[in-house]
């Protein structure tokens, strides 16, 4: 069978069977599955970098217990589960081990779901739950303390209600206008917040104006008791400024003033709202109970942007599967509806 087999391929043009021969190549010894297991040892290591632990129970009474598809596993003689390496990670259970790094390297890219669904010959729902599981991971990590000079400043999004069954106005056609101009409660606010090490925050807030009560639930718990806050002339600022006794200096916008003292301002602040704006627009809207899951995708590329492409594929992965993270699609799908129910 075989003979026949080879004496048709050869009967191609010279592309064809160098075409036909990677993708036999691909199928049967997948690079990126190969890539992956030697992955697996950095994942291991930093999962687990203060000692093997039981990743249900915590337990530190941790035993091999075989291998099963090559992968080492371990059973807890206190809860009496066994776990893997995978285990509790957005990759546990996937039935394309061989997909993932592209994946990846395609959610580096910014490529939209549609995209990655018929390049990597998924389903839609398959690269939407991928997506926001790896999302929620990189979300779990939190944030660094914030020092020195802080700029912080909000901006702005249309409140997108993708995917509602019941909603509390009618639906809006691609590109129509808000019913109120200017800021409103139509809008989400997004509060930025960097400092000069460039550690950044960027959480959503609430509708309309910020109140100082949301700019402390994002950034209060985050921000040195000695640092210097910068930020516009708005009166929240100030008010959230007093509550934490921080230093506070402001740069007047709406009289021209872009810097004060030759060092205090908010242009990387403001910058970094420019270039969020434009890679979300690739999205085409972006609904607001996923909002902050794409803050989280977008903060991890400007935090990462300076590693050569490969070894930012590489840390996705390993940031992606560092900590336990029970958050299945079956859980997904529950939140889901549940927003879709209210």
């Amino acid at each position: 069978m075989w003979s026949y087999v080879y004496e048709m391929v050869s009967k191609l043009k010279k592309a064809d069977q160098q075409a036909l021969f990677k993708a036999l190549e691909q199928d049967l010894y997948p690079k990126e599955v190969n890539i992956i297991e030697r992955l697996l040892t950095k994942i291991r290591e930093t999962r687990f970098s203060a000692g093997l632990g039981c990743i249900h129970c915590g337990s530190i009474s941790v035993k091999r217990n075989g291998k099963y598809r090559s992968r080492q596993r371990y059973l807890c003689k206190d809860c009496g589960k066994t776990f893997n390496d995978m285990t509790n990670t957005p990759f546990s259970g996937s039935r394309y081990p061989g997909k993932w790094l592209n994946y990846i390297e395609m959610m580096i890219h910014g490529v939209t779901l549609p995209k990655i669904a018929d390049s990597l010959n998924i389903h839609i729902s398959t690269a939407f739950y991928w997506r926001h599981k790896i999302l929620n991971a990189l979300g779990s990590h939190g944030f660094n303390q914030l020092s020195g000079i802080v700029e912080s400043d909000e901006t702005f999004f249309r409140e997108s209600l993708k995917g509602r069954r019941f909603t509390h106005r009618k639906p809006k056609k691609r590109g129509e206008k808000d019913e109120k101009r200017g800021i409103s409660n139509q809008k989400i606010a997004v509060i930025v917040a960097q400092d000069r090490n460039h550690n950044i925050i960027a959480r959503m807030a609430g509708k309309g104006r910020v109140k100082a009560e949301e700019i402390d639930a994002i950034i209060g718990d985050h921000i040195a008791p000695s640092s210097l806050l910068c930020t516009d002339a708005a009166t929240n600022y100030k008010k959230f400024a007093v509550s934490k006794n921080l230093k506070h200096e402001t740069v007047n916008l709406n009289q021209n003033q872009r810097v004060k003292k030759g060092i205090f301002h908010i242009q990387h602040v403001n910058n970094f709202h420019r270039r969020l704006k434009g890679w979300m627009e690739r999205f085409q809207g972006v609904g607001t109970y996923y909002l902050d899951n794409y803050l989280y995708w977008y903060r991890w590329l400007e935090l990462n942007k300076n590693l050569a492409f490969e070894k930012r594929v590489e840390q996705m992965l390993i940031s992606t599967c560092q900590k336990s993270n029970y958050f299945t699609v079956a859980l997904l799908r529950e939140n889901k509806n549940h927003l879709l129910s209210v």
